[in-house]
């Protein structure tokens, strides 16, 4: 057999290099600022904080927090493990995929696994969807060896792996039941069905652990679009071949990169083909037994359990653990895959011909994949409608110690993400801090049950909303006059000066 470290080390290293590309660049979104406002507090506030609010990613704001004590709070520094665990991932697959197929099979998959613009969402999104994904990977790659050898080594690898990754999504343990089914499937792994019963206590009582305390805190996940026709185009577009959140009124949301939509098409035919004619040429290999449950059984349990349950729980991101399903598939159709010989199967040995489809076909999905990569990688790459870092810099540039800053609810998590940019301000709108409420936000009022505070100073900044002038007339009303206004995506910046004492307003 051929060796496969060496390949899948190298793989790893250019998944990190391709992914960790201007990771700094795009602002921190609300999410990225739900995970600093969790993990920059003491451990007991943290705790508390769970009990109220995001327990379903406790375990990633523990691992994150001891990160960040090391590195920072810097875009980069929380990106970063992110991208380590899609190169983790990406070698895992070239593994996995030599040892069901052959070295050419698995580089290529996880070369199309690397390329989809959902796998480099996940990888640049300081959230725990990444590592789930690696752990996943790393659980299916023991179940791989457990197949060729079932020897208890790789079982435990097997339950440790599933543990690591339940506890950083509970949707993985949809892992577990797809492999149950490849278990079921497969004729050399139904021997195996004792020790991979006995594994599955790891995935499933954290699982459900954090299923039962998840329920009380569903609030977090009321604003999901129930699921309707639109879930057709999330599965069939946004799932692997977009980095949107979701379909909304029939339309990505948030808005893509201009050339994105024929793209996103474009990454969906040329793969969703693939992955069909893969799927029918390997019916009768494990690579099919193994990815087409992978690929099948976690859409039908959360969209189904959704339809069943009448609460909305699927979300593209929220099954980013599938990803490796469709290049394994998909790769089967332009190389020639077979057992390795050494178990008593076909040798698989790719021709010349199959190397330069293989080639085809990669290049061809990295210039389909090439405007969201690149539009991952600006500063509103995440949303528009999170212009955070703007709102920082301007405060920072803009601002004078002692003024005063008033902030709504949603740009004061924008002031948590980017804390340094506000230092030295008075925050009129404050009521209790998220570490004292035991919440992701601080407490916020509205600027008319404030003016106790407002009154004292003779400039007072304004973040709100671009289309919710109220704020603003809340101020003229005090006696305060619009200067300096700075307009980005989504907010504005407004500079309010006591009447009298008002320059020309300055255009942004």
């Amino acid at each position: 057999m051929q060796r496969t470290t060496r390949p899948a080390v190298l793989v790893g290293v250019l998944a990190v290099a391709y992914s960790g590309f201007r990771i700094h660049t795009p602002s921190f979104w609300v999410d990225e600022a739900a995970t600093i406002s969790a993990i920059d507090r003491s451990l007991p506030d943290l705790v508390r904080m769970l009990g109220n609010i995001d327990a379903v990613h406790g375990f990633y704001y523990l691992l994150m927090r001891g990160w960040a004590a090391l590195f920072g709070l810097s875009e980069f520094a929380l990106r970063l493990p992110g991208v380590l665990a899609i190169g983790v991932a990406a070698g895992l697959v070239v593994a996995i995929g030599r040892r069901i197929g052959s070295l050419d099979y698995g580089l290529t998959a996880a070369l199309l696994m690397v390329l989809l613009p959902r796998t480099q969402y996940v990888a640049t999104d300081a959230r725990s969807y990444a590592l789930a994904l690696a752990a996943s990977v790393a659980a299916t790659y023991f179940l791989v060896r457990a197949r060729e050898l079932p020897r208890r080594r790789f079982w435990i690898g097997y339950a440790a792996a599933g543990l690591l990754a339940t506890l950083l999504s509970f949707y993985t343990v949809l892992v577990l039941v797809a492999h149950a089914v490849t278990v079921c499937l497969d004729r050399r792994l139904r021997g195996s069905w004792r020790p991979f019963l006995a594994t599955s206590p790891a995935w499933l009582i954290p699982a459900a652990c954090l299923a039962a305390i998840g329920a009380s805190q569903q609030f977090q996940i009321a604003w999901i679009r129930p699921i309707d026709s639109g879930v057709i185009a999330e599965v069939v577009l946004l799932q692997f071949f977009s980095d949107a959140y979701l379909m909304l009124d029939g339309d990505i949301a948030p808005l893509p990169t201009p050339g994105e939509n024929f793209t996103t098409v474009g990454l969906a035919v040329v793969l969703w083909g693939l992955t069909i004619v893969g799927s029918l040429r390997l019916r009768k290999h494990f690579a099919a037994r193994l990815a087409v449950p992978l690929l099948v059984v976690p859409l039908v349990c959360v969209i189904g359990g959704s339809l069943v349950l009448g609460s909305p729980y699927y979300l593209p991101r929220y099954l980013s653990f599938v990803l490796p399903s469709v290049p394994l598939l998909a790769a089967g159709v332009v190389l020639r895959v077979g057992e390795p010989a050494s178990r008593g199967g076909r040798p698989a040995t790719p021709t010349g011909w199959d190397r330069r489809a293989a080639v085809g076909v990669l290049a061809t999905v990295a210039l389909l994949a090439l405007p969201s990569y690149l539009g991952q990688r600006t500063e509103f790459g995440r949303s528009p409608g999170d212009d955070f870092r703007f709102v920082a810099d301007t405060i920072r540039a803009e601002a004078e110690p002692g003024e005063a800053i008033a902030l709504t609810v949603d740009a004061g998590l924008g002031r948590i993400a980017y804390q340094d940019s506000f230092a030295g301000l008075d925050d009129v709108t404050i009521g209790t801090s998220a570490e004292e409420w035991g919440r992701i936000y601080d407490q916020r009022f509205d600027l008319d049950a404030v003016e106790d505070r407002i009154l004292p100073h003779d400039v007072v900044w304004v973040v709100h909303p671009r289309e919710n002038l109220a704020p603003e007339r809340t101020l003229e009303s005090l006696g305060y006059r619009a200067g300096a206004r700075f307009d980005g995506p989504a907010n504005s910046v407004v500079r309010f000066v006591r009447d009298g004492d008002v320059g020309d307003p300055s255009p942004s």
